[in-house]
């Protein structure tokens, strides 16, 4: 029985690690995309890994979709580097409808590709709101406006915060104006996990500093918390404004079919010194519940209008 039980685990394991190998690649990718051509040998070592990755997945558990999700944020990845202009739209309601020209075959490939990836993502999980609004931004690049309207509003469904997704659709769309969301309104995001933020504005155009952190992990994300806390304390109050927050996202009852809840806490109130003399936090005072269905290892998420990456993602723009 507990070689039964050792090989199960073994297997988790494996397949947790091929997920978070994906994901690290993925945010790699991402970032570099920003900045390089889509033919850059580095975006194309990441491409391969995170196809090496997603296959070994599959193979190991076919009924896991977070290869498909990968797959479609890529996807999204190429498109964006192929582009001189940001895909998601960051002036969202100051940037007019934007289309491929007709001889940008490259582009309207790359384009293509999203639509496909992205609908097979939707296919086995019609939660996942990275692929939704992912298709709805590669459709307004192909020029189909109309079916971009209806993926961007399919993206707002499922995250009534996402006001980027809710911005595209009303420039697309002349007349439409989606309402803002009631108070209390919450995502349908159907997977737990905990959010960890310690960042400094430094610039009057929004420049930041510092680290966040996603996971499930409580020890890993109170060692994340509590590094090099001293010195971000010691300069506490130097920029425009700053968080040290983490947010428990707990979906509901019936994950991806009834909204959840955030559950806030403010680490700069439970900032306190140590015996030895450290910098810590009073974690008796920040909750940390259990997670309900918990954020499978290695993915991101798009929660409230923006992108997270799983595990540390540092700023220092």
């Amino acid at each position: 029985m507990d070689t039964l039980a050792d090989g199960a685990s073994a297997r988790e394991s494996a397949r947790e690690s091929a997920r978070t190998s994906a994901g690290l690649a993925l945010q790699f990718h991402w970032e570099t995309a920003e900045h390089e051509p889509p033919e850059a040998e580095e975006l194309t070592e990441l491409e391969e890994e995170i196809h090496t990755h997603c296959a070994a997945l599959r193979q190991a558990a076919p009924d896991d979709t977070t290869p498909a999700t990968l797959l479609a944020f890529l996807a999204l990845a190429k498109l964006r580097a192929h582009l001189d202009k940001p895909v998601d739209h960051r002036d969202d309601r100051h940037a007019d409808p934007v289309r491929l020209d007709d001889d940008d075959e490259p582009g309207r490939a790359l384009a293509t590709e999203v639509v496909r990836a992205s609908r097979r993502a939707l296919a086995l999980r019609d939660t996942d709101n990275i692929a939704a609004f992912s298709l709805a931004c590669a459709l307004e690049w192909l020029g189909d406006h109309a079916a971009a309207v209806t993926a961007y509003c399919e993206a707002v469904r499922l995250d009534p915060h996402d006001s980027l997704a809710a911005a595209r659709a009303e420039v697309l769309e002349e007349g439409l104006k989606l309402p803002c969301p009631v108070p209390g309104r919450r995502p349908l995001q159907p997977y737990g996990f905990y959010h960890l933020e310690r960042t400094r504005v430094v610039g009057h155009s929004g420049s930041v500093k510092g680290v966040e952190f996603l996971s499930t992990d409580r020890t890993a994300l109170r060692r994340a918390a509590e590094h090099r806390l001293g010195e971000w304390l010691a300069d506490s109050c130097t920029g425009l404004d700053e968080d040290f927050a983490l947010r428990t996202w707990q979906p509901g009852e019936e994950p991806g079919k009834s909204p959840g809840r955030t559950i806030y806490a403010d680490l700069r109130q439970a900032a306190m010194q140590a015996p030895d003399g450290r910098q810590v936090v009073d974690w008796s005072t920040a909750p940390l519940p259990d997670l309900r269905h918990p954020l499978p290892a290695g993915l991101p998420i798009r929660w409230y209008g923006a992108w997270h990456f799983y595990g540390e993602t540092e700023y220092d723009d």
